[in-house]
């Protein structure tokens, strides 16, 4: 695919022989941890800084010259020019752009961004010998659909104009304006075309919005409003809550069992205008009866049935089935 194409001495996408720029097109060979090369000690201390920094990569200007004849254990290390702060590191076979100070230092520190990434529907993974370089003018491969022109996809990606940050798969963060939303499954599962509009989990932050509807012809009250919306919602505290449950397990917090035994186990939220609705009743019925006689069962009074409807409530009812709290 590659035969020289997007490296040393051709044109490149942006019209710039590489000779003259320090950038090119490098492929991913090597992510997360590598065994300490103890052949020379520049190559150990290579290794042990590549090992001490997880967004460290190595990569390789594919071509007639560069790295054609470099190893991937010996390949410089390639540092990201995007803070710390933000962590995306490629995946093996991914592409990015790498930087270097000159020619002569080629084989010194490197620096990258990316993945270079030809299409949203493409965050999980887009590798060179796909699909990656689709966007560039120097790729043989054809651009990927415009996902504006999937109807079945509006709202499964950001809009341009907000302010994003895309998780490799059905996550994401949008930031518009006087509203932040966080989003797990915004697409059908395996099906990033379709947006899912069953069973989204969210967490939606409003300001500015309608918080009570205005009388008499005035305006509406405007404040600010969160809404948290799942399937299934657990609210949960570390301290002294009752039961305990595992919190804090390293990388995945709360395991997929542990999961399923707050949702079995954990005290079902009280709806609380059900709960006002039967002490209503228990109120009128325990104020509205008489015992005719010692031991007999209680009767309402002056005709009504507050005592019938108090022993009919669905006290079922008065618990959510879906927001779990301890």
């Amino acid at each position: 695919m590659f035969n020289g194409k997007y490296t040393y001495g051709q044109k490149n996408a942006f019209d710039v022989a590489p000779n003259d720029s320090g950038i090119q097109i490098g492929v991913v060979k090597s992510v997360g941890r590598v065994s300490v090369n103890n052949s020379t000690e520049s190559q150990r201390s290579a290794d042990e800084r590549f090992n001490a920094d997880p967004t460290i990569i190595r990569c390789k200007v594919e071509g007639a010259s560069w790295d054609k004849d470099v190893a991937i254990d010996n390949l410089p290390n390639c540092f990201p020019l995007i803070p710390s702060h933000l962590n995306v590191v490629p995946k093996v076979g991914e592409a990015v752009f790498i930087f270097t100070f000159d020619d002569d230092t080629r084989y010194a520190d490197r620096f990258y961004i990316g993945p270079i990434i030809s299409s949203p529907l493409k965050l999980k993974e887009d590798t060179i010998d796909k699909t990656a370089l689709a966007s560039l003018s120097i790729s043989p491969t054809s651009p990927n659909v415009d996902v504006n022109t999937i109807k079945a996809a509006q709202g499964v990606f950001p809009n341009f104009q907000d302010v994003s940050v895309q998780g490799r798969d059905n996550s994401d963060i949008i930031f518009k304006d006087n509203q932040a939303i966080i989003r797990a499954g915004q697409h059908e599962f395996n099906n990033n075309k379709v947006f899912n509009k069953r069973n989204p989990a969210y967490v939606q932050l409003n300001f500015n919005v309608p918080i009570k509807k205005g009388e008499n012809g005035n305006e509406n009250e405007l404040g600010s409003v969160t809404n948290v919306v799942a399937n299934k919602i657990n609210l949960l505290t570390h301290k002294l809550g009752s039961p305990r449950y595992t919190l804090s397990t390293p990388d995945v917090y709360i395991t997929n069992d542990e999961l399923l035994k707050i949702i079995e186990e954990a005290h079902p939220l009280v709806f609380g205008d059900t709960l006002l609705t039967y002490i209503k009743k228990f109120e009128n019925a325990f104020m509205h009866h008489i015992h005719k006689f010692p031991g007999h069962k209680p009767m309402s009074v002056d005709g009504e049935n507050f005592i019938k409807e108090f022993l009919e409530f669905p006290t079922e009812t008065i618990l959510s089935k879906n927001i779990k709290i301890n």
